[in-house]
């Protein structure tokens, strides 16, 4: 039994005491960030439009009879366009010169009869009533008989047919939308709430037309709705582009690029730097002076080249991880290369 004791005892040994494991640090490379006031771009599409778009129609309601020019023709100022069928408007004509015959008629014989003492005088003045409201009869059938027809009022290109003819149309109806030549042209686009208050009148723009995608055109923004379209829920605006020499027709689809005069505060940081963006927000990685990183929230503002304009709370930082971002996480151990 001794001998056994003394064999447990033997046997026994200490086991090894073992070291902690040493944590790595990751090797990281950092850029500064720079806090500067910007003028954040305002990005939409929209159209090509003239500055001047007038849309032509009939005064009177009826068919039409004949339509003379197409889509793309250029026209003359005063140039027959359309024209009704006058079968029911000269008819209206008719009988309203007829009527004030039979007024100037009734009115003489009265002012004869009166002459007499035959009639009196509130008989003679019902009749010149009477005279003067057939007169504003026939006046009103005249003129709705004069623009039974539509000329141009200006010298310019058909933008739009909408009405062909044996058409009927209600009064007002637009039959055709008229570009005037010798105007500027603009592009219309309409843009968020989040966005209208960002512009204003005279900010600048850069305007890309996919007619000719690799000519960028200038623009000034000339004209900001008040209220929102009821359709679309967006505000539109119109940006007067500046004299260009390119062939340009109205509808052409544009990209603008607006350039607010008012700034915005933000951090420029690498694109690299950004983690886990979507859009609208991701993280940064700070290097602290343990000697580890911590995991900053920031909002995107928008991209400017290979830099991203931030806000977040970077206020008191000077540098972000670039290289190696994307091997981190908050608190790691980072070791920054030169």
């Amino acid at each position: 039994m001794t001998i056994a004791l003394i064999l447990l005892i033997g046997g026994c040994k200490p086991a090894p005491v073992q070291e902690p494991v040493k944590i790595q640090a990751v090797k990281v490379r950092v850029a500064p960030v720079v806090k500067q006031e910007i003028s954040v771009p305002v990005r939409s599409s929209g159209y090509v439009a003239m500055s001047d778009e007038v849309k032509l129609s009939f005064k009177t309601g009826g068919i039409v009879a004949r339509t003379y020019v197409k889509e793309g023709d250029a026209v003359k100022s005063g140039q027959l366009l359309a024209a009704l069928n006058l079968s029911e408007i000269s008819a209206q004509v008719n009988q309203a010169k007829i009527g004030f015959e039979k007024a100037q008629r009734d009115f003489t014989r009265a002012k004869n009869l009166f002459a007499d003492s035959v009639a009196t005088l509130e008989q003679m003045q019902n009749a010149e009533s009477a005279l003067n409201v057939s007169k504003s009869i026939l006046e009103a059938a005249n003129y709705n008989l004069s623009h039974s027809k539509i000329t141009a009022p200006k010298a310019g290109i058909i933008l739009k047919q909408l009405v062909r003819e044996n058409e009927l149309v209600a009064s007002g109806y637009p039959v055709y939308a008229l570009g005037i030549t010798g105007k500027n042209w603009l592009v219309r686009t309409g843009l968020s709430d989040r966005d209208i208050v960002k512009i204003q009148p005279g900010d600048s723009a850069k305007i890309l037309i996919d007619a000719w995608p690799d000519q960028p055109f200038t623009a000034v923004v000339s004209q900001i709705d008040e209220a929102a379209n009821p359709q679309t829920g967006t505000y539109e605006i119109e940006l007067k582009l500046v004299k260009t020499e390119f062939k340009l027709a109205s509808g052409f689809i544009a990209n603008v690029e607006v350039l607010p005069v008012q700034k915005t505060t933000c951090f420029l940081v690498p694109v690299e730097a950004l983690m886990e963006a979507d859009g609208q927000s991701g993280f940064v990685f700070v290097p602290g002076s343990s000697g580890t990183v911590r995991k900053v929230k920031v909002g995107i503002i928008t991209l400017i080249g290979n830099q991203a304009a931030l806000t977040g709370k970077l206020d008191n930082v000077q540098f972000v991880v670039t290289e190696g971002a994307s091997y981190l996480s908050d608190n790691i151990a980072v070791e920054i290369r030169k």
